[in-house]
């Protein structure tokens, strides 16, 4: 299993600037760079991929894990 397989278990893990992938608890998933955690509320924000948009996700209904860097073009 690789780094990028490994489910996060604990928020402490991200800070701003990890390269995520999260699946919220309508089984959407999402990719995108930690802008900030909350570890008091159980939240983090992440800038998704592509779109730019910020989001808020719970950390306890969400799945994580740390996606690859997207490669240059």
């Amino acid at each position: 299993m690789t780094a990028a397989e490994k489910w996060i278990l604990d928020l402490s893990v991200l800070q701003s600037g990890d390269r995520i992938e999260v699946w919220d608890e309508d089984y959407e998933s999402y990719v995108g760079t930690v802008g900030q955690v909350s570890l008091s509320l159980g939240v983090l924000w992440i800038l998704e991929a592509g779109t730019g948009a910020r989001r808020l996700f719970p950390f306890e209904g969400c799945r994580m894990r740390r996606a690859p860097l997207a490669l240059a073009a």
